[in-house]
């Protein structure tokens, strides 16, 4: 599900004088910022690893700890549930089941997510979100958090990131990436965007490196600094 939010100029967002706004000049018109969102944006490591256990444990198999979560995740899912012992002709309900449970709760945003949409849109960056998650998921959580409207565009359901990515590159000059999983960094050099990965979400740092991310960061805040400096390339 794809979606477009209005420009910066009508946007009620960018016409306050609060602390994201106020004296920032808009430096980063040249800039693309797609987020994942699933331990990118939202914190709900527990909640994906609540869902994976629900589902392993109705196929008769162990649930895992936060640490074999981290160690397990990747997408497809199909693929992680096929590494976990879930036989094949039941892989496809056990996404389906996976996603059901995803979309039954909220989780919070992480740190700093609201704050730094809103400085990214003040100074005149294109910023949106692509994920391959739900988009019942990603919209519920958009509105619980009241993020939604601090997006350009959000493209939610990507059954082929990399098609999604390579969809929006030629919207600005510079293009980054922001994702906490191995499938993010993968996509985000194929489709010719900086990958940059942030820890705490599904994998850890080690992982994000080796699939290709250029830094890894431990806090959203750290993105500015990063952008600023030039991490981002053509």
């Amino acid at each position: 599900m794809n979606r477009e939010h209005p420009q910066d100029g009508d946007h009620p967002r960018n016409r306050h004088t609060g602390p994201a706004g106020a004296g920032i000049q808009a430096t980063m018109g040249d800039l693309l910022v797609l987020f994942d969102w699933n331990g990118t944006i939202v914190a709900d490591a527990a909640r994906a690893r609540a869902a994976t256990n629900t589902v392993l444990t109705g196929h008769g198999l162990a649930a895992i700890s936060a640490e074999e979560f981290s160690r397990e995740f990747r997408l497809p899912l199909g693929a992680m549930f096929t590494a976990l012992g879930v036989p094949a002709v039941e892989v496809a309900s056990a996404e389906r089941e996976w996603n059901h449970v995803m979309a039954a709760t909220t989780s919070p945003a992480r740190a700093g997510a609201g704050p730094l949409l809103e400085t990214l849109r003040a100074r005149g960056a294109r910023v949106g979100v692509v994920s391959a998650a739900a988009a019942e998921t990603v919209w519920l959580d958009l509105k619980h958090l009241h993020l939604d409207d601090l997006l350009h565009t959000v493209d939610a359901g990507a059954v082929d990131k990399i098609a999604t990515l390579v969809s929006r590159r030629g919207e600005r000059v510079r293009a980054v990436y922001v994702g906490d999983t191995e499938y993010d960094m993968v996509c985000a050099v194929a489709a010719s965007y900086t990958a940059i990965g942030v820890s705490g979400g599904y994998c850890q740092p080690e992982r994000l490196f080796a699939a290709g991310a250029e830094i890894v960061i431990d806090q959203l805040g750290e993105l500015i600094p990063l952008l600023e400096k030039g991490t981002a390339h053509d």
